[in-house]
């Protein structure tokens, strides 16, 4: 088979790079799922250890900080937007150094 003619059967055939990666999700994943399955029903079940339950004779741990957190921002979006200065306004409208008005 000549170089060719390889390479006109390989345009002719449709590209789709996604469905193989589809393809290869979909069979792991459900391999996974499936020994989930497989691990739950044939392993024993978890039995009750020395930390499942609460011990009324030990405190719940509580932790504080000396650290105070900074100061509440509050941003009030009921106000309306200051109106910019005359400079602003100037500037934004000046024209740009190199532009030159069209001579007709």
């Amino acid at each position: 088979m000549s170089r060719r003619s390889a390479m006109f059967m390989r345009a002719r055939q449709p590209i789709d790079s996604a469905l193989p990666l589809r393809g290869y999700f979909l069979s792991v994943g459900g391999m996974l799922v499936c020994l989930l399955w497989l691990a739950n029903w044939s392993l024993p079940a978890q039995l009750s250890g020395r930390f499942s339950e609460p011990d009324p004779a030990r405190p719940p741990i509580r932790i504080h900080s000396d650290v105070k957190p900074p100061e509440r921002v509050v941003i009030d979006t009921n106000q309306s937007l200051p109106a910019p200065s005359d400079k602003e306004i100037v500037v934004a409208h000046s024209p740009v150094a190199g532009d030159q008005p069209d001579r007709d």
